[in-house]
């Protein structure tokens, strides 16, 4: 059966960091109305997975947010039962949830694996608690670390988490000894950001009235160059633009089913989903009310808060299968490509002459065996992916 992930997004927080431009909602003053969202949730599940039931198969679900570790352990035991029940999941589904390292959600770790979660991610970010009050986090560097610790006591060989890098006043040298210690308390997998400042949030307005300075162009890609040369001392390969892995098997299932250009489903608050129709074997594309309290009522009302639901053209199915195939270290074939591109192959479809003149540069590696073409970044291209997106794109997509 076709591979399917499921995301499930819970929208709330106990507090909102000042860098984060995920759809979310601060915990209501009256509390989380646990059974209602998660009537929501399940109601959404059965409209939008019903139709896949008789040709798919559940590879992943991902709990993310907002904060998923502040619902109930039962709750979430009752979204992959109803997910299983509608579209089977794979006997080696791997089902994440995310989770703030605080001591409140750390706690709930044993009763979320009960309930079927099989790996778990910690939003560690740094490890300077100075840098974390200022963003708005309510844990110290010691916390996330601790996080780390318990995680891997219950979900063993399965536990991620993240750091970023560019922080306002962060050096190279402070940069590099916090994730030296991360990776010592590291399981097989961790994702490593560069600071992004998105427009609306509190991050974007404080730079903007010159109240953050961030760590010039230069250092930023000093840091993003050493991160990749420390985890790959340490054993990690650099399998995606910000991913780190030990060894195969810990690479994320879920987020390399969006790199490979596979179908997923999305539930809640904000949440996408990119799929095949069933019945027209159109290819689609849909965005979930942003709101949280607009989208429950739409739940309630009509089964689904869907916002808005489109056709992907062919020609944007081939860039997105390229844009997204180019973020992993081992590329994109033919053999995929053609999945999306009506039989075109790569070679028809992107500017070879721009592509040629990167891979003698060093930034990517392209071959072809037995008339089956291959496209993969290197290192250096990797860190500088998006650009060279734009020139091997036909020009009217780049």
């Amino acid at each position: 059966k076709t591979p399917l992930s499921l995301y499930v997004h819970w929208p709330y927080c106990t507090f909102l960091c000042k860098f984060c431009a995920f759809s979310k909602a601060r915990v209501p003053q009256q509390g989380i109305d646990h059974n209602r969202i998660t009537r929501a949730l399940i109601r959404e599940l059965q409209t939008v997975l019903a139709p896949h039931k008789h040709d798919k198969q559940l590879r992943s679900i991902y709990f993310g947010g907002g904060t998923p570790s502040l619902s109930l352990p039962r709750h979430v035991g009752q979204i992959i039962e109803q997910a299983n029940m509608l579209v089977p999941l794979a006997t080696d589904a791997e089902i994440t949830l995310e989770s703030n390292p605080t001591l409140a959600e750390t706690s709930k770790m044993r009763e979320f694996r009960a309930a079927g979660v099989t790996r778990c991610s910690i939003g560690v970010q740094t490890l300077n608690d100075q840098t974390l009050a200022r963003m708005g986090r309510l844990h110290t560097g010691a916390d996330g670390l601790e996080a780390v610790d318990r995680a891997r006591e219950v979900f063993p060989g399965k536990v991620t988490f993240d750091m970023i890098f560019g922080f306002s006043g962060q050096t190279l040298q402070q940069w590099e000894s916090e994730l030296n210690q991360a990776l010592n308390h590291a399981d097989k997998h961790l994702s490593v950001y560069q600071l992004t400042v998105e427009p609306g949030t509190p991050l974007f307005r404080d730079r903007r009235a010159n109240r953050v300075l961030l760590p010039a162009d230069d250092v930023q890609t000093q840091m993003y160059e050493s991160a990749v040369e420390i985890c790959r001392e340490r054993g990690f390969r650099h399998y995606e633009v910000s991913s780190y892995s030990a060894q195969p098997d810990a690479e994320s299932k879920h987020n390399k089913g969006y790199w490979l250009g596979q179908q997923y489903l999305g539930v809640g608050p904000s949440a996408h989903s990119r799929f095949v129709h069933p019945g027209s074997g159109l290819r689609m594309a849909s965005v979930r009310i942003p709101d949280t309290a607009r989208w429950m009522q739409a739940c309630e009302k009509n089964g689904h808060g869907t916002a808005k639901e489109t056709v992907i053209s062919d020609t944007a199915a081939m860039q997105e299968m390229v844009v997204f195939g180019l973020r992993m270290i081992d590329g994109i074939a033919d053999s995929r490509f053609q999945t999306v591109s009506g039989g075109r192959s790569l070679d028809e479809y992107l500017c070879m002459d721009k592509v040629l003149q990167f891979a003698e540069q060093g930034y990517l590696v392209w071959s072809q065996m037995s008339g089956i073409g291959h496209l993969a970044p290197t290192e250096r291209g990797l860190q500088v992916i998006d650009s060279i997106l734009v020139d091997i794109l036909p020009e009217e997509q780049a």
